[in-house]
């Protein structure tokens, strides 16, 4: 089975395409937790709120919300998708209510995907993985799945060596690519072909 990354970022060069503006209001300091798949159910705000930046107002919006955070960010018909395929996969959905750049409600149907945890599955010499010298990873040049590793993945993971990268299944990718959601962006991953 092939794997792909998902992109967080979306189409860029898109002025028109809505792009976050940072973590939910009242969240900053835990913030980390959505990008990195630890849990952020308990620091979750009851009422979220996210804004649109300026330079990226949302005249259009789409299926995936780009941002520079890190964070899946996905419309509730993408969210029915992506939960449909992890079932048994432990995978926090957090709602919250869409500002535009002027702070007027713009979208009630969006969510944060947050897999939990992290996946052993890259090749690190392949990858290109540098450890520091306090033994924690520093850099990922690229991401190339160990043939080994990757036999019982689930459909959504994020890698051990990078947890704000987000890994989907083929079957995943394929029923995203069929209905068409927009501003998704699917990266294909090579295997190693080291013994």
């Amino acid at each position: 089975m092939r794997f792909f990354e998902l992109e967080t970022l979306g189409n860029l060069n898109d002025s028109e395409l809505g792009l976050t503006d940072g973590p939910p209001e009242d969240m900053e300091l835990r913030s980390y937790c959505m990008a990195f798949g630890d849990s952020a159910r308990r620091f979750y705000p009851k009422e979220a709120k996210v804004s649109l930046r300026e330079d990226h107002p949302g005249i259009k919006l789409s299926s995936l919300l780009g941002n520079t955070n890190s964070y899946l960010i996905v419309h509730s018909e993408m969210k029915e998708l992506i939960a449909a395929h992890c079932q048994g996969v432990e995978v926090e959905y957090l709602p919250f209510d869409l500002y535009d750049h002027r702070k007027r409600l713009y979208s009630r149907d969006y969510f944060f995907i947050n897999p939990i945890g992290t996946h052993d599955c890259l090749d690190p010499a392949a990858s290109g993985v540098k450890i520091g010298p306090e033994g924690g990873v520093i850099h990922v040049a690229r991401y190339v799945l160990d043939p080994k590793k990757s036999a019982n993945l689930p459909p959504l993971l994020r890698p051990k060596e990078e947890p704000s990268v987000y890994i989907v299944s083929e079957p995943l990718a394929q029923a995203l690519k069929d209905k068409g959601f927009t501003n998704v962006y699917l990266k294909p991953l090579e295997f190693s072909t080291s013994a």
